[in-house]
């Protein structure tokens, strides 16, 4: 069974291309940036890699020219080779899992666009456009949400009117969930005795989740993918009641909840950017605002740390990913120097921890994609249909 597994950005196409079976076995990767300009870089990575440039108005135009170089390559003999497209789509709200793509799923999804209003409505255009192009193609969305249907409706609820959750779907749903997964999978394999772990993927959006015997019990994020901690340039947990405020002193709610989403995060409190690296920089060179970013980050991180921790009633393993969780070792030092895990020096991936440490740390290279694949092909054979 052949599954491409398909990243969209705005302007770009990312995929991996997986052999599904007793065992997964990955075919080819690679993607198309500048999509919509006058040409789009692409590159492609298997056996061997190159890489051209091609014009590309729309993301339906980067599947087709995938489509046409894995078939030069021999990686795909042609479309009906092909068992389908799979997408890491964010939120279906109570239509959760792995779902074959329909008019109804995909009006569904429109529901739920004011929740995420940059990935929800980029994701069904592309999802409307293939489908047209390529109709013999099945597509599968794999909602992020899925893996934490396992959260407790008690810890998933707002104090809000319940009528708010019934009607219109305003409680706490997660997201990263390919990624929370894939973490859950490997600790298993590499720490099978540690059954209360936190996976802590940070990256350009960034979240925690408590994970119990291989089931998240919490998650930092919540209705939205703006919620817990703050990311590069979104706002992360905020006051409400400052909206209205806000709205009078910059003369919209759409000025308003442009900075929150655009303007916001490390971006708005460092005035360096929304880059890890560039914050880092900033910081060492006296940059006070950057290093007021930076720890309020790494607070944060501690915060639900220890949130978590509570509701697992203690903890066995913590585990890093993303590029900032793979990459930033100030920052998982300082985070772990506050929770009291000594680490190891020099040690940069795999177990990090030192012997001492009363829970293991990990730096592990997520997966999502894979995790995508996996869903993808159990709701082919007919599984995986989860719901709220």
């Amino acid at each position: 069974m052949k599954i491409m597994v398909l990243n969209l950005g705005s302007t770009s196409f990312k995929f991996k291309l997986f052999e599904m079976g007793e065992s997964e076995t990955l075919l080819a990767h690679g993607g198309v940036e500048r999509i919509g300009e006058k040409t789009s870089p692409w590159r492609l990575r298997f056996p061997k890699e190159r890489a051209g440039e091609a014009a590309c108005p729309r993301h339906e135009d980067a599947l087709e020219l995938i489509l046409r170089l894995l078939a030069e390559d021999g990686v795909l003999s042609g479309l009906d080779e092909l068992d389908a497209a799979a997408y890491k789509a964010v939120h279906g709200g109570s239509v959760s899992g792995a779902r074959p793509v329909t008019p109804e799923l995909l009006e569904q999804m429109e529901r739920f666009s004011s929740f995420a209003p940059a990935h929800n409505p980029m994701y069904i255009r592309v999802m409307r456009a293939v489908g047209e192009r390529f109709p013999q193609l099945k597509q599968i969305a794999c909602f992020e949400t899925a893996f934490h249907s396992t959260v407790p409706l008690y810890r998933a609820v707002y104090g809000v009117p319940y009528e708010w959750a019934e009607q219109y779907g305003v409680r706490r749903w997660g997201f990263h969930g390919s990624s929370h997964s894939y973490i859950a999978m490997r600790m298993a394999e590499l720490e099978p005795d540690a059954r209360r772990v936190i996976s802590v993927h940070l990256g350009g959006s960034s979240s925690l989740c408590a994970i119990l015997d291989g089931k998240s019990i919490a998650t930092s994020m919540g209705a939205t993918p703006q919620s817990g901690l703050f990311q590069n340039n979104r706002v992360g947990d905020f006051d409400v009641f400052c909206v209205p405020a806000m709205e009078r002193a910059l003369g919209s709610e759409e000025a308003v909840l442009s900075a929150l989403s655009e303007r916001s995060g490390f971006l708005g409190l460092s005035g360096v950017g929304n880059d890890m690296r560039d914050i880092l920089a900033a910081m060492h060179g006296g940059n006070e605002r950057a290093a007021l970013a930076f720890r309020a980050f790494c607070d944060n991180l501690v915060g639900y740390i220890g949130m978590f921790c509570a509701y697992l009633r203690g903890l066995d393993a913590v585990c890093f990913t993303g590029g900032i969780g793979e990459h930033c070792a100030e920052l998982r030092e300082t985070v772990c120097a506050a929770l009291g895990f000594p680490l190891e020096p020099g040690r940069t991936e795999g177990k990090i921890s030192a012997k001492e440490s009363p829970a293991a740390v990990y730096v592990l290279e997520t997966n999502e994609e894979l995790m995508v694949a996996k869903r993808a092909a159990e709701c082919l054979n007919g599984r995986s249909q989860e719901r709220r």
